[in-house]
């Protein structure tokens, strides 16, 4: 499995033909369909990210949620839309699956496959919390650490 870029032809791939055709008479449906595409990825970098894995160049998916970021971007398409057949509680179904998939990435239950071309993320990607004895320190007690 590898990382490749998501375009529109592949979120347009996922309906049918009808539904397409239908989609293509609502005024600006296409730009916000490619407007919708790009926040997800770049959301979807983000919860990789945060889940400590390394992330792809911007615009791409590891291939593993390549399913989930369709569901996605279909879901908040149809619904950016005047009320249509296309919200089905099936889609409706498979976006909350897809969330959820993605939140076991986000909280590092789940790891991405490592992209051939890791984007350089410069700046605090990781958070780190210490506990002691089963209580959170405060991260402001180590300024003084050194000092006599």
């Amino acid at each position: 499995m590898s990382w490749n870029t998501l375009a529109t032809t592949d979120i347009t791939a996922e309906i049918l033909p009808d539904e397409v055709t239908m989609l293509n008479t609502i005024q600006g449906s296409n730009s916000i369909l490619a407007t919708i595409l790009a926040t997800v990825t770049a959301e979807l970098l983000a919860q990789i990210l945060v889940g400590s894995n390394q992330i792809g160049q911007a615009g791409t998916v590891p291939d593993q949620i390549r399913g989930d970021a369709i569901a996605i971007v279909r879901w908040r398409w149809f619904c950016s839309l005047p009320k249509t057949d296309l919200q089905s509680q099936f889609r409706k179904d498979q976006y909350e699956s897809a969330q959820k998939h993605i939140e076991k990435i986000r909280e590092g239950k789940e790891k991405v496959e490592i992209p051939s071309n890791p984007q350089n993320v410069t700046g605090p990607s990781f958070r780190m919390e210490a506990v002691r004895r089963g209580h959170r320190l405060d991260t402001h007690t180590f300024d003084k650490l050194g000092e006599s």
